[in-house]
Parts: structure tokens; C-alpha cells; sequence
């Protein structure tokens, strides 16, 4: 069973809490984001496989993860690229996003790899490469589905 740091707006752990019961009662918890780049600036992005609960088959940041009970924000960077990617690469913190509307306090990290890529076929469906310049139009035109959390990233990223 997975148990969450569950948090208070100012990010100071106040309870332990389920998974399940951090989002069945909305309880405020952390999250990371990482952002893999490779040597052309662009970035990797993961489509969710049709198996999720939530947007399914919908366009994701190259990583996304929820920091378990007692890990840092670093690690759970490290460890979603293992486990989702396959790929072990250093980490830097891009920008810290508390996300009013989700209930998460979210850090982004930002990395650099060209792959080969080992993916996790049980979370993702697919991973590319693309420029911010086809991100923003796809956005902009509506061409494909993205999760409401990478719509919040790549705002954030945009003005960071």
C-alpha cells in the first residue's frame, strides 16, 4: 500500500495518509514533475495508457509522480524516471508550484537525456520528443489531448 505525506499550505507534513484516502477526501499531499530534454531542446513527452482511471491515452510531462511518506521531492524524481522510463539521470529543480485547484504541492524537476527509453507499459502508451513551438500550437488548437496537470506545467515552464 502506498502512503502519502499529507501537508499544509505551507508544505509541513501534518498526517500519513493512503493514497486512495489523500484523494478520495482531497487531502492536500506532494507531487514531482520532471522534465526530460534532450540535446535538440526538445522535451519528452509520455502518453498515459488507456489502463489509467484518468485521462487516458491523454499527453503527460516526461514524468509524473506522487512523493511518498518520508521521501523527498528529489527522490521520487529519481525514482519516477527509473520506474516510468528506465533511465537514471540528475535532476534540477525547475520551479515549485502549489496547485490550489489540484490540492498538491508539486515541484518540477528538469533533466537531460536522449534515451534509449524503457518504458513502463503499465502507465505509459508512448513517449516522443517535441519542440515547445508544436506543444503550444497542439494546445492552442486543441490537436491533442493533455492532462489538466501538464496544462498547469507548461504554463508554469512558459513563465519560468
Amino acid at each position: 500500500m502506498e502512503y502519502l505525506d499529507i501537508v499544509d499550505a505551507k508544505d509541513n507534513v501534518i498526517a500519513k495518509e493512503t493514497r486512495k484516502k489523500a484523494h478520495k477526501y482531497n487531502l492536500r499531499h506532494r507531487e514531482i514533475f520532471v522534465a526530460v530534454f534532450n540535446s535538440e531542446g526538445k522535451i519528452l513527452l509520455q502518453q498515459r495508457s488507456k489502463k489509467k482511471k484518468k485521462y487516458p491515452l491523454n499527453w503527460e510531462v516526461s514524468v509524473g509522480e506522487h512523493v511518498l511518506s518520508g521521501e523527498s521531492y528529489e527522490e521520487a524524481a529519481t525514482r519516477g524516471l527509473k520506474e516510468e522510463l528506465g533511465i537514471k539521470a540528475d535532476v534540477k529543480l525547475l520551479f515549485y508550484s502549489p496547485s490550489v485547484v489540484q490540492n498538491v504541492i508539486r515541484k518540477a524537476f528538469i533533466c537531460h537525456h536522449d534515451g534509449p527509453f524503457n518504458i513502463d507499459r503499465d502507465e505509459i502508451e508512448n513517449v516522443e520528443f517535441f519542440s515547445p513551438e508544436r506543444i503550444n500550437e497542439a494546445l492552442e488548437k486543441k490537436r491533442m489531448k493533455f492532462t489538466e496537470g501538464f496544462k498547469i506545467f507548461w504554463k508554469e515552464y512558459i513563465h519560468s
